[in-house]
């Protein structure tokens, strides 16, 4: 019994070494893939300056309490385009780019590549601490069929509203 959970511990540990240099390589591919394939809006980086309800971090700055209000002439820098985000409807119903779906795919291997790693962790801990390395083993398992429920749940409610606006507009062509 030992014997076999050294040799567990072993494989356990050189495997937790691959998934790590395998979940870094993902994250350094797909940084380089959103550098590449990404592209800016004409706006951000930028100082804009528009007529708009002052924020609480704009009245913070003027020196004042942080309480927003009024319609002022407000300059704000846009760091980011909120654009550009992948939606679970744009992923079934097929408006998602390829590099969007590529994004989904290599952020999907990260998260398994990422429980794999903390899974051989565990593994590799149980002949020294195998109340520690069971704990990390349940844990992260937890955690990761929590994500797995999160995206299977996010994608049934995108299939449902499709079939909902698919029916509704079949509804409408058989009225007219």
């Amino acid at each position: 019994m030992n014997s076999s959970l050294v040799t567990v511990a072993a494989v356990g540990e050189m495997a937790m070494y691959v998934f790590c240099l395998l979940f870094t390589v993902d994250l350094l591919c797909m940084a380089i893939y959103v550098l590449r394939a990404g592209n800016v809006q004409p706006e951000e980086g930028r100082v804009v300056t528009e007529k708009r309800p002052l924020t609480a971090s704009d009245s913070l700055e003027l020196g004042g309490r942080g309480a927003p209000g009024g319609r002022y002439w407000g300059k704000h820098k846009v760091l980011t385009s909120r654009t550009m985000f992948i939606t679970d409807e744009s992923l079934v119903d097929g408006t998602a780019t390829k590099a969007q779906r590529r994004l989904v795919r290599g952020i999907q291997f990260a998260a398994i590549l990422f429980w794999l790693a903390w899974v051989c962790g565990g593994l590799a801990l149980l002949p020294s601490n195998p109340a520690f390395g069971v704990g990390i083993i349940i844990l992260m398992t937890i955690w990761f069929l929590g994500g797995v429920r999160l995206v299977l749940k996010g994608r049934a409610d995108a299939l449902r509203k499709l079939k909902e606006r698919q029916e509704s507009r079949q509804g409408r062509r058989h009225k007219a």
